[in-house]
């Protein structure tokens, strides 16, 4: 999928959760080279550990603004603790509470290996 589709689909995801009173810490595209695809990997807001929860709000969310996420659908979000390590090492690299567009290419996040990804938020 075009990075643009993606920053722009991801950004009104991550508004609409905002609006909805469920805004992620952490919002950020992660590629998987094996499959050639990208997933959004999102933290959920702090005290938040129910997956099933957590999905059931996407699903309800994405219906609501489906023209304005560019083709992403809720299939393309993943759940992600803020205790992972990529999240602990991003947050102590990289604070942005609002929306933005940073791009990376082969990091290394408290030693979790991630090859391309765009950070949309970081704010743990």
């Amino acid at each position: 999928m075009d990075q643009n589709t993606l920053v722009a689909g991801g950004q009104a995801l991550v508004k609409a959760m905002d609006a909805a009173s469920f805004p992620p810490r952490i919002a950020m595209w992660v590629h998987n080279m094996d499959t050639d695809t990208w997933k959004l990997w999102l933290v959920p807001p702090k005290g938040h550990l129910d997956k099933q929860d957590f999905y059931r709000r996407i699903a309800q969310i994405v219906p609501q603004h489906r023209a304005e996420f560019g083709g992403i659908d809720a299939s393309d979000t993943e759940m992600v603790s803020d205790t992972h390590p990529a999240m602990k090492g991003l947050s102590g690299f990289l604070k942005m509470p609002g929306l933005g567009s940073v791009q990376f290419s082969g990091n290394r996040f408290n030693g979790f290996y991630l090859p391309d990804g765009i950070i949309l938020r970081s704010d743990l």
